[in-house]
């Protein structure tokens, strides 16, 4: 068996287990059949492969560190969010892991920002400036095209969830009398593991990018399970890489 094969083996080995875990708490059982088991699949191997990423890379300012494991944190957030049926909690981790990447993609290159932030927390850059930062950034000008369709998505998807963080519209607003009605499966399974993986996408492309030096040092069977979520496009841009 290769190391990649083990790789996708300890990854369905932990699905099971959070599988296993979540029905011991007697939950809708809709939530873990047909396209809502594939969402809860999706946020899964996000979290999964967001792990992977932290522990390879090595090389990273200090002072940047705490938004990757932030970055961690919140995609592994994404797994109780789908399972519990909190769309609206759902949509605000998808959107503060946009916010993590961005920040840790900017004050990578920022200590003394950083170091304003800690000391100033009312000043903090917001996300527009955030996201032309990454359009803009030198060592990614060679992939203009593809950085850019990627910076729109991120900004697409971003507008998108804070409609639903701040209950824009009447359909945006999810009301409930009791506990048990706030839990059960998410009434739109497809869309939301479509927005996700958008999302993903973007996000393991454009960390990909930033870190080709470290990505290359990966294995083949790594590399591999790194870029499960990538568009053929963004795969075939990262395989042009030497």
């Amino acid at each position: 068996m290769s190391l990649g094969e083990k790789l996708l083996k300890i990854q369905q080995d932990d699905l099971n287990h959070c599988v296993e875990y979540y029905k011991h708490l007697n939950l809708d059982a809709n939530v873990f059949v047909g396209n809502n088991l594939a969402l809860v699949k999706s946020a899964h191997k996000i979290a999964f492969t967001m792990g992977i990423w932290t522990l390879k890379l090595s090389d990273i300012p200090k002072w940047a560190t705490p938004y990757l494991q932030q970055l961690k944190t919140d995609s592994i957030q994404l797994i109780p969010s789908v399972v519990l049926g909190n769309k609206r909690t759902l949509h605000l981790y998808e959107r503060a892991c946009i916010e993590d990447f961005l920040r840790y993609f900017y004050y990578f290159d920022h200590k003394i920002e950083h170091l304003l932030l800690q000391t100033r927390p009312t000043r903090f850059e917001n996300i527009d400036f955030l996201i032309d930062w990454v359009r803009n950034y030198p060592t990614l000008e060679a992939h203009k095209d593809q950085v850019l369709n990627s910076c729109n998505e991120l900004t697409s998807a971003y507008k998108e969830l804070s409609r639903t963080v701040h209950g824009t519209t009447i359909s945006d607003i999810e009301l409930s009398d009791s506990l048990k009605d706030l839990h059960g499966p998410l009434q739109q399974p497809i869309k939301e593991r479509d927005l996700m993986n958008l999302i993903f996408r973007n996000v393991f492309f454009l960390l990909s990018l930033f870190h080709i030096g470290e990505l290359q040092t990966f294995n083949l069977d790594e590399r591999r399970l790194a870029s499960q979520h990538l568009s053929r496009e963004q795969k075939r841009v990262l395989s042009g890489l030497r």
